[in-house]
């Protein structure tokens, strides 16, 4: 089961940085051109400036990957960040906002020992793409470290470790800072010694599922596979391991949202075959054409609470909703039929769209985004999808299986710069 130890992580000075909310961003794969922007003005100190975005420069990314290792080492010399001493596991509250409500959730901030899939430590939940995974390899290569945790779920049925996190948080926080998204985090460190020892106890009997950063944990991989046997074979050796915020399954806060789909560039005949394809497996029918993304995405979870159900805003056609043929049996497809998003790209897209698939449909969970790229032509059609279940998730991912690549929208992503993970050295 899982290894985790606490790690000497790296951590901003306020006193040398300003306040700690203008240094923190989101993860990479949430960091677009604007945003990123936005951020760098925001502070020359900024994670941004270390995490980059999604999409390293196209006319020279290895640029980037020796700028932010330059940046790292400058700021630890001057103190900007410094690492801890001793080790630490290290607590993180998150408050936040969403859909009028206001939630919150723990994670616990720790080195999980980087291990393959086989071994059933450590469970994916979604296949990979290859350039993202070499965009963080090339990333790790450069720093030597992780800028940003892995969201990780763990199961704590008899809550001995939610105990330990409540007393912990119990006490006033070692620092606080507002999230980009609007939130507010909360962080504390755990240095006691008996703490420590009864966490990594605790982990010994369990696995860790992997709900966020699939390619950052598959770069790591890739990383320790990289550093001589010696260094591989040391059971404290920084490159060894991986950072995660690991949150409990039951942990109210956490909250799973779907991703959605946006097809465009296709021909009219390709389009019309998706289409086809669709009715083949799906009824439709007309939704309100002056309906807002919101509502049809509230009409999906509705909707689909006991069936198969996703809306389509269409560029050339009123909107519809789509649910699945009584004649159909989705049972026979497995236990991945379960996902709407399975069913979609197994039964749908990859028979019409092949191996062109990846060039016509991207990804989003913004749906009033990708509605609007609809609306002015830019893209041919958003698929709205309902949320999937945190239950049958946990049941797929025990059985190892796994899902398309962006099934699963796991909500707040977790702030990125509260504490790095230094990659050299000891843990």
């Amino acid at each position: 089961m899982a290894t985790i130890r606490p790690f000497r992580g790296c951590r901003y000075d306020p006193a040398a940085v300003g306040n700690l909310s203008s240094v923190i961003c989101p993860p990479y794969d949430m960091i677009g051109p604007d945003l990123k922007a936005e951020l760098q003005q925001r502070s020359p100190y900024n994670a941004v400036h270390l995490e980059g975005g999604e999409q390293p420069d196209p006319v020279d990314p290895q640029a980037g990957y020796q700028q932010a290792a330059t940046l790292f080492q400058e700021w630890l010399a001057q103190g900007k960040i410094s690492r801890e001493d001793s080790p630490a596991f290290y607590v993180m509250r998150h408050a936040y906002d969403f859909g009028g409500r206001r939630y919150q959730h723990l994670g616990l901030f720790a080195d999980v020992l980087v291990e393959d899939y086989d071994a059933g430590s450590v469970l994916p939940h979604e296949f990979t793409r290859e350039p993202s995974v070499l965009d963080r390899v090339a990333l790790l290569d450069a720093c030597q470290a992780q800028f940003s945790p892995i969201m990780s779920l763990y199961r704590d049925s008899e809550g001995d470790l939610r105990r330990i996190l409540d007393n912990t948080i119990a006490a006033s926080p070692d620092a606080s800072a507002t999230t980009p998204a609007g939130g507010n985090a909360e962080f504390w460190c755990i240095t006691d010694v008996d703490a420590q020892e009864t966490i990594v106890d605790a982990f010994a009997g369990r696995p860790v599922f992997l709900a966020d950063g699939h390619h950052r944990y598959e770069a790591a991989l890739r990383y320790r596979r990289s550093r001589p046997e010696a260094e591989q074979s040391d059971d404290l050796a920084a490159s060894n391991y991986v950072m995660m915020a690991l949150i409990e399954f039951d942990d109210p806060g956490l909250l799973l949202l779907p991703y959605h789909r946006v097809a465009g560039g296709m021909s009219p005949d390709l389009l019309d075959a998706v289409r086809a394809k669709m009715g083949e497996y799906f009824e439709s029918r007309p939704l309100n054409p002056n309906i807002t993304p919101q509502a049809a995405v509230a009409d999906v979870a509705r909707i689909g609470e006991n069936s198969h159900c996703f809306a389509v805003f269409w560029a050339d056609a009123p909107p519809t909703i789509h649910t699945l043929r009584s004649d159909v049996d989705s049972a026979s497809w497995g236990q991945l039929a379960v996902s709407e998003a399975w069913v979609l790209q197994e039964r749908v897209l990859s028979p019409v769209l092949g191996d062109s698939l990846a060039q016509h449909i991207d990804y989003s969970p913004d749906h009033e985004a990708i509605v609007q790229q609809v609306n002015v032509g830019e893209q041919q059609a958003a698929i709205l999808l309902k949320p999937f279940p945190l239950e049958p998730f946990r049941q797929i991912v025990s059985a190892g299986n796994r899902l398309p690549p962006k099934s699963t929208f796991f909500y707040p992503k977790l702030p990125t710069g509260l504490v790095i993970n230094q990659l050299s050295g000891s843990i």
